[in-house]
């Protein structure tokens, strides 16, 4: 693979992974909502057990939406930049 492939390749990932995080995004704040809107009916001890199980996937995946998924996408900015300032001389 020559290295203007893989500039494309990087340039394609970084795309997919700003349009599968902004789809992560909508999703755990559509899920947020009907979370909040089932939450009053919805108090007894399988909630419970529901909650202890959900309460660390939800805190995970929103600390992915709020840091690690623009940081990786970072990431691959600058690597990008440094790719392009090989290649083109920029």
């Amino acid at each position: 693979m020559s290295m203007d492939d893989q500039h494309r390749e990087m340039i394609n990932f970084r795309q997919s992974l700003i349009e599968f995080n902004e789809l992560l995004k909508r999703s755990m704040s559509e899920l947020q909502v009907q979370h909040e809107r089932v939450s009053p009916l919805w108090q007894d001890e399988m909630r419970r057990h529901y909650d202890a199980q959900w309460e660390p996937l939800h805190n995970t995946m929103q600390h992915y939406v709020a840091m690690e998924g623009p940081s990786y996408v970072e990431f691959l900015s600058i690597k990008l930049h440094a790719l392009e300032s090989y290649l083109y001389g920029n």
